[in-house]
């Protein structure tokens, strides 16, 4: 009789080899096979982890969806800075090929089924909720909401990566100046700056 050995660590690897595998070669790569083989388990353990190749696949996404979203976590933390500053150094940070080319993966898969669309709206909300304590006492008048700033910001981070020489820092900060007038955006309702 054989033991089974002991590996905590086999599902989060297991994860890992899958957004590697979808970001190198789209969802088409990243099946059970492939996915064992870079990971470095048996085969047959794959359905001990993931009862099926979309239980995997959710369960990558979502903790790229996590892992991902920190950035603008971090960026909003600090109470004290401005947060059109934050908001222009989310998008001058370069996420790189390998998460863009997942985030696209993962829009394409919210087209198309539910489960993906909520974890993409809930991404959606997270942002929203992140941005809204730092700007919410100075842009209520303006009409601007804070999940518009996160679309914009969004939206220029993808801009740049494909025409970066059309979206300098100068544009970037003209947009989050216009979007965000300037005032104290403490929440506690002071006076302007």
């Amino acid at each position: 009789m054989t033991t089974r050995r002991y590996d905590p660590e086999r599902a989060d690897r297991i994860i890992d080899a899958t957004l590697d595998l979808i970001a190198e070669q789209g969802l088409a790569g990243a099946t059970y096979r492939t996915v064992a083989d870079a990971a470095g388990v048996p085969l047959g353990s794959m359905t001990y982890h993931f009862p099926s190749r979309g239980d995997l696949l959710f369960a990558a996404f979502s903790r790229f969806a996590d892992v991902a979203f920190t950035p603008l976590d971090d960026a909003m933390a600090d109470p004290d800075e401005d947060p059109r500053e934050q908001l222009v150094r989310i998008v001058l940070t370069d996420e790189g090929l390998r998460d863009r080319i997942l985030l696209a993966e993962l829009y394409v898969l919210s087209f198309r089924e539910e489960r993906y669309a909520e974890l993409s709206r809930d991404w959606m909300r997270r942002a929203r909720d992140a941005i809204s304590p730092r700007v919410n006492s100075v842009i209520s008048a303006s009409g601007v909401s804070p999940a518009v700033l996160d679309a914009v910001q969004e939206g220029l981070g993808l801009h740049r990566y494909f025409l970066p020489e059309e979206y300098p820092e100068s544009v970037v900060r003209a947009t989050f100046d216009a979007l965000i007038p300037a005032a104290d955006t403490h929440t506690d309702g002071g006076a302007p700056a």
